[in-house]
C-alpha cells in the first residue's frame, strides 16, 4: 500500500508560445486558489455558491483575477510586477495561459473540481449520503455468572 511521502508533487507542467517566446507554466495549489479568491470579490463568491448563471460570473470573476492566475502558474504568486504584465497581456494570449494553468490545476475539468467541493462542504459522499444505522437492542451478556460461585473484588497491593 502507498504512503503520503510515496506521491510525488506534481512535475506537470504546459509550455504556452506567445509570439516567438515560450514560457513554462504549472497548476496552482490549492494554496494559491484560496490566495486568489481571497482578493477578489467575484471569484469569493462563486466559491460561495451565491446565485446566478455560473458560467458568466466565473468569466467576470476571472477578467479582474487573470494577472494573477497567470503569474501563480508561471511560479509568480503574489507578485506584483507579473501580475500587472500578466494583466496587459492581449485577451488571446492571456486565454493560452488560462487554458493551460486551468488544464495542470484541474485535470479533471474545473466542473469536476466544483463538485468535489460542494460534495466536501455539503458533508455528501460520493455515492450520495448513506443512512447511519443505530442498534437500541440491549445486548445479552455473554455468561452468566455462576450462583454457587463465590464474589470475587479486586484487592489493591
Amino acid at each position: 500500500m502507498a504512503d503520503l511521502l510515496d506521491i510525488a508533487p506534481s512535475t506537470a507542467v504546459a509550455i504556452v508560445k506567445i509570439d516567438e517566446h515560450r514560457i513554462k507554466v504549472r497548476g496552482v495549489s490549492v494554496d494559491a486558489i484560496a490566495s486568489i479568491v481571497a482578493r477578489f470579490p467575484a471569484l469569493k463568491s462563486i466559491a460561495n455558491g451565491d446565485g446566478g448563471d455560473i458560467v458568466s460570473r466565473l468569466i467576470a470573476g476571472c477578467g479582474a483575477a487573470v494577472g494573477p492566475i497567470i503569474a501563480a502558474g508561471c511560479g509568480h504568486l503574489g507578485e506584483e510586477e507579473y501580475e500587472q504584465r500578466a494583466a496587459t497581456l492581449l485577451p488571446d494570449q492571456q486565454l493560452k495561459f488560462v487554458e493551460a494553468i486551468l488544464g495542470l490545476t484541474f485535470p479533471n475539468g474545473l466542473s469536476s473540481f466544483i463538485e468535489l467541493m460542494m460534495r466536501l462542504f455539503m458533508g455528501v459522499s460520493e455515492g450520495g449520503a448513506k443512512p447511519i444505522k443505530v442498534r437500541f437492542k440491549k445486548s445479552r451478556s455473554p455468561s452468566q455468572p455462576s450462583v454457587d460461585a463465590p464474589a470475587l473484588h479486586p484487592t489493591m497491593q
